[in-house]
């Protein structure tokens, strides 16, 4: 038998190493007789080790081979982290290695299924949290990763609280008896379409799922489904600054789910981006796209004119900075940040003395995230260190996607070593 290896990381508001409070955990899954991909590793946040995981939130990469290295892991990311967090839900990155093409992982009979049902049972008997097993899913796919997330929804009705296609799914959504099998399964599922508006077009290499995936939106709509679509004007493949919606929209569809209400739902008109009144007719037309709630339609208009948000007033809230000297004097800090879930995070600002000391994070301008959704290098940090012996107080702020600046954390003094 091939060995299963696991990582277990801990973390605690206790521990000065690390200022969050989740538990991060990876597992290498080698493939069984049979499985087409050579071996896969799956990272996974909780983040409240004393309540129980509500629902697991699977981000899945697109056709590439991806590692921690190459595609570094939401689990590390502070946005999707504070979605994750809102709401009890763990959050699971799948990272498959294959010799040749997508479909030795993207299609569930390759393994893949196995492997995350085999990843999801290692994380419940090593975190203690039998529910992992079987908690819902909430899904993110990207390219490949929306083919695969399309087949689990075939393959396990009912078990998906809400999803996010992110271009992707020409092979099944171009099937007719794929798409016959997959709208009855989806019928009820709140689903956000995503495209880039540049792969719109024939000249573009990824225009092959254009057509397939409008023609599932446009049958599942007919038939009066709760199933939006979003064009991001500023990108071609890539998920840029799309999170700002999809993050949100699966934040209204959890409070609700979660709780045993109704979505409200809204209407907007793909063409002029006007709101339409929610009745049974405009329930099933296809020019129309359906949203959790009138908050999310008004961050789709934006959206879908800008390419990105910018939010005025946001209610941010001041991250958290620990710091201490280690035997050779060296300051550690380390922080948590809880980004605004429709304002995102770019950057980190570190002062020092009440100056700016460092900054970390990505420029004005460019998107808050890699094409393949991962946080950038900046981003991904949760530590560093300072080996002046000087006393010092340290403070810690971030930046939104619009620039818009958190209040402080508390100061962390340091005295003279």
């Amino acid at each position: 038998m091939k060995h299963i290896v696991l990582i277990l990381s801990l973390c605690s508001a206790a521990a000065l190493a690390r200022a969050d409070d989740g538990q991060l955990l990876n597992v290498i899954i080698p493939p069984s007789t049979g499985d087409r991909f050579q071996h896969a590793e799956f990272s996974c946040w909780l983040p409240d080790s004393a309540k129980p995981v509500k629902a697991v939130i699977i981000h899945q990469h697109g056709c590439t081979n991806a590692s921690p290295d190459k595609h570094p892991p939401v689990t590390m990311d502070f946005h999707w982290r504070a979605l994750a967090r809102q709401h009890g839900c763990a959050l699971l990155s799948p990272m498959y290695h294959v010799a040749k093409s997508c479909d030795e992982w993207n299609d569930p009979d390759s393994g893949s299924e196995r492997a995350l049902f085999t990843a999801l049972a290692e994380f419940a008997r090593s975190s203690g949290r039998a529910e992992l097993k079987d908690a819902p899913w909430v899904l993110w796919g990207h390219s490949g990763g929306s083919s695969w997330s399309a087949q689990m929804i075939v393959r396990h009705p009912g078990r998906v609280l809400a999803a996010s296609f992110r271009g992707g799914c020409s092979k099944q959504f171009g099937d007719p008896s794929f798409r016959a099998k997959f709208a009855p399964a989806a019928r009820d599922l709140p689903l956000l379409f995503v495209w880039g508006k540049r792969e719109t077009v024939p000249t573009s290499s990824h225009f092959v799922s254009w057509t397939p995936m409008n023609t599932m939106f446009r049958e599942l709509r007919a038939q009066g489904s709760t199933v939006g679509r979003l064009i991001d004007p500023l990108s071609e493949h890539g998920c840029d600054d799309s999170r700002l919606v999809v993050i949100p929209f699966f934040d209204a569809v959890l409070r609700a789910r979660l709780t045993g209400k109704k979505l409200p739902g809204a209407l907007v008109d793909m063409a002029s981006l006007q709101d339409r009144e929610l009745n049974d007719e405009t329930l099933h037309d296809p020019t129309l796209s359906w949203l959790p709630n009138a908050g999310l339609a008004k961050l789709w208009r934006e959206f879908s004119e800008h390419g990105t948000l910018h939010p005025v007033n946001p209610k941010l809230t001041a991250p958290t900075l620990k710091a201490m000297r280690d035997a050779s004097g060296v300051v550690q800090l380390s922080w948590n940040v809880e980004p605004a879930l429709d304002g995102g995070l770019r950057s980190l600002r570190l002062q020092r003395d009440g100056m700016p000391w460092k900054e970390l994070g990505v420029k004005t301008g460019v998107r808050i995230a890699t094409s393949r959704d991962a946080p950038p290098e900046g981003l991904r940090a949760t530590s560093t260190s300072d080996d002046s012996k000087d006393p010092h107080v340290y403070s810690l702020t971030f930046l939104d996607v619009a620039g818009n600046e958190s209040p402080p954390s508390a100061p962390a003094r340091i005295p003279k070593f």
